[in-house]
């Protein structure tokens, strides 16, 4: 054999090359097929036994479903976070919205709801009134409905943006004075009678003061709404 290698004119170098070069052939084609079945993909994350009804409410997020096993590499799922996650210890000890955040929240919700609810109003008080023969035309009653619907769509709007506007800034300025000193629901609670009695305090104090009453209950069912839906 090496007579011949020296008449074909390969070097000792050549012929190691050769022979590592089929090794790693014969070992590639003797090593097995990686597996696609879902248990061999989450074999790193399948819950143990003692720890199955822990782990069994874990979301799992594979990112190479349905990609063909010959990419390469090993594959892995990743266990979802089951709540927002926070790059500042500060942010995720927060309990409430910023002071802005409040701001921007109730006063444009309050102007959305009270739009909605005053052109409901509205349109309700249209359909009751009796129709009129000078008006039948129909461009006559779109009118008509538009101006009933459009006036108490303002006036609701911009009293529920007041009162909202009142109830961020007092709730933001109660809780900052007290800092935790007082409990969540009694600065809630607060919150709602300063805003009630700041918007009914043109008509007089007794007004203002039943009005506050009033306010305080609601700030009270908003703050028993949070225990359910957080985000209020």
């Amino acid at each position: 054999m090496g007579f011949l290698d020296r008449l074909v004119g390969k070097t000792p170098q050549q012929q190691e090359e050769e022979r590592a070069a089929a090794a790693a052939k014969q070992q590639q084609q003797s090593a097995p097929t990686p597996s696609t079945s879902a248990s061999e993909l989450l074999r790193d994350t399948a819950p143990q036994a003692g720890a199955f009804s822990a782990a069994s409410a874990q979301r799992l997020y594979d990112p190479y479903e349905g990609i063909s096993t010959a990419v390469g590499g090993r594959k892995h799922a990743f266990t979802l976070p089951e709540g927002p996650e926070y790059v500042f210890q500060e942010e995720a000890a927060a309990r409430r919205r910023g002071w802005g955040e409040n701001l921007q929240f109730y006063t444009g919700v309050g102007y959305l709801g009270g739009g909605a609810t005053g052109f409901a109003i509205g349109g309700y008080r249209y359909l009751q009134s009796p129709a009129e023969p000078a008006l039948s035309s129909v461009k006559l009653k779109a009118n008509r409905l538009i101006n009933m619907s459009g006036s108490l769509g303002r006036r609701f709007a911009c009293a529920s943006a007041i009162l909202g506007l009142y109830f961020a800034v007092s709730e933001s300025y109660i809780y900052h004075t007290v800092d935790g000193r007082l409990p969540d629901g009694v600065a809630t609670a607060a919150a709602g009678f300063t805003t009630a009695a700041l918007f009914r305090s043109p008509r007089g104090l007794r007004t203002a003061s039943v009005a506050g009453l009033v306010g305080a209950a609601a700030a009270a069912g908003l703050h028993a709404a949070r225990q359910r839906w957080p985000s209020l």
